[in-house]
């Protein structure tokens, strides 16, 4: 292959990739369903939505920051130390789970 073939490869490669990229992003977007049936989906469901950009619907994700600030806060009482983080923490875990 010469350089003016190789030129045009790749220029036809990036051309590819500058129109492939945002038509992919337009099919895998979030579409208006998706966000309902999350919602719909009562709160004691087996399972994990493992790929949701929902992190904070996920029970596995809440059980789990919990066991972290029960941590933080046991801690806190043996040493005195991490009290500031661990009331943080409680107060920002109770904001989310009030949302």
């Amino acid at each position: 292959m010469t350089g003016k073939e190789l030129a045009r490869l790749a220029a036809a490669l990036l051309l590819g990739a500058v129109l492939a990229f945002p038509v992919g992003l337009w099919i895998a977007g979030d579409r208006d369903g998706a966000s309902e049936s999350s919602a719909r989906r009562p709160q004691a469901a087996v399972g994990r939505v493992m790929y949701s950009p929902r992190i904070r619907d996920d029970p596995y994700f809440l059980e789990q920051q919990r066991k972290g600030i029960e941590a933080l806060e046991a801690e806190c009482r043996r040493t005195g130390a991490f009290c500031a983080e661990a009331r943080q923490a409680r107060h920002r875990f109770e904001d989310l789970a009030a949302d």
